[in-house]
């Protein structure tokens, strides 16, 4: 019920923390996967076998899988695309603060998103009680957020040496993601808005059935996660910073439908 009775406040959208991230394969085929890291390439063969039905020896089927299902898991994906935005109120009306994040190193593109929630945490302890916005997107309790922390792990070192020559004190994961973990579902600390529109059914609705069954703006589609990692590997190397704007402008749409969404349900 605390879920719904934020949805439906029309000042808690000034209360959330929108964000989308964008990722591509971190090889971008099988073979690449299996040259250049044969531990993982065994993995996914176990994983696709078993979850997937997949035969091996039919190398289109298993390559067809591998684009297809492994964007999915943050254990062979790479983020490439971070957006995040706030509301506020300036002169009576609603304004937004609309920020994008990529670079072609996963690890410039995180720790610049991560340094944004250290200062929202930094400034949230602050307060007595504590203050955290809600951590707000679409999917995000399922992909994003795991995503994310996922791939912190694998920069843990990196993060170390950054955080031991900036403050010692701080943790690697920042406070407003523990918040969030630790939160119950119905506390409202994570909004993601494919629970909220299930209105506490229990279907699955893509963002773009949403988008345009509301009539939402945009201002281009929103590609799968697979037909996103396709676009990149087909195209970087050629456009590199062509490419790397057309993931950035994925993630901002998403973010910016999810605003829409938001703004809408809070005025019922």
């Amino acid at each position: 019920m605390e879920l719904y009775e934020q949805v439906f406040n029309r000042l808690s959208i000034q209360d959330m923390l929108f964000f989308n991230i964008k990722a591509v394969l971190e090889y971008p085929t099988l073979s690449d996967l299996q040259e250049k890291n044969p531990t993982l390439y065994e993995r996914w063969g176990y994983l696709s076998q078993n979850k997937f039905d997949t035969d091996k020896t039919d190398m289109d089927l298993a390559e067809k899988v591998y684009q297809d299902k492994a964007i999915y898991y943050p254990e062979f994906s790479r983020i490439v695309a971070i957006t995040y935005a706030s509301l506020y109120l300036k002169d009576g009306k609603l304004q937004r603060y609309f920020k994008k994040i990529t670079n072609e190193d996963e690890y410039v593109t995180i720790a610049t998103f991560v340094d944004v929630l250290y200062g929202i945490s930094s400034e949230g302890v602050k307060s007595t009680p504590h203050y955290f916005p809600a951590l707000c997107g679409h999917n995000i309790t399922n992909y994003d957020i795991p995503l994310l922390i996922k791939r912190m792990l694998k920069y843990k070192q990196r993060f170390e040496t950054d955080r031991d020559a900036i403050d010692s004190t701080r943790q690697i994961v920042p406070l407003i993601l523990k918040h969030c973990l630790a939160a119950k579902p119905w506390e409202g600390r994570i909004i993601d808005t494919v629970n909220v529109w299930k209105f506490n059914g229990n279907d699955y609705t893509p963002l773009m059935l949403i988008a345009d069954y509301l009539g939402l703006k945009k201002t281009v589609d929103l590609d799968a996660l697979p037909d996103v990692s396709r676009y990149y590997w087909k195209n970087v190397l050629d456009k590199p910073e062509e490419t790397l704007e057309y993931i950035s402008l994925q993630s901002a749409t998403q973010t910016n439908l999810v605003i829409q969404l938001m703004n809408e349900l809070r005025q019922l």
